[in-house]
């Protein structure tokens, strides 16, 4: 059965970086969290299986286009399952996750495979919809309101 402390093994074995923080009982995915617009980047160990989730901070005024653009992203990258959450004083943010099943068993070499499909899959789908200008950026210039005269 995995335990968080096996899947840290894994993760350590399998050269991917990551850290638990005092605040969560998740592990947090060093490279992807690293990437901008991303807040958290974690991996959760269940009773049941583990889920990998990334929480995106989205630009508001993008917020409509983006969410009419969900199915097609949720078809694109099948392995994710993406959706938005509003906050009331957040800005709103993607969620992208995927769900691994470990009560049959799982190895690994499965772990990592999965682990790192996900991260890959998660990679693309941000640089996609920072291409499509939804991803709220940091470096974005501040617009001055101008007169109308």
């Amino acid at each position: 059965m995995l335990t968080a402390e096996i899947a840290m093994r894994w993760l350590t074995a399998g050269y991917i970086d990551h850290y638990v923080c005092e605040n969560c009982h998740g592990i947090h995915l060093s490279e992807l969290q690293g990437l901008d617009g991303v807040l958290e980047s974690r991996l959760f160990v269940e009773h049941e299986g583990a889920i990998v989730t990334t929480e995106i901070e989205v630009r508001p005024t993008g917020l409509l286009a983006l969410m009419a653009d969900l199915s097609r992203l949720n078809m694109n990258y099948p392995s994710l399952k993406v959706f938005i959450d509003i906050v009331d004083d957040n800005l709103p943010r993607l969620i992208v996750a995927d769900y691994l099943h470990t009560q049959a068993g799982m190895d690994q070499a499965q772990f990592l495979w999965i682990v790192q499909q996900t991260m890959m899959a998660t990679q693309q789908l941000l640089l996609e919809i920072t291409e499509l200008g939804f991803l709220m950026q940091d470096d974005e210039p501040q617009k001055m309101p101008s007169a109308v005269h």
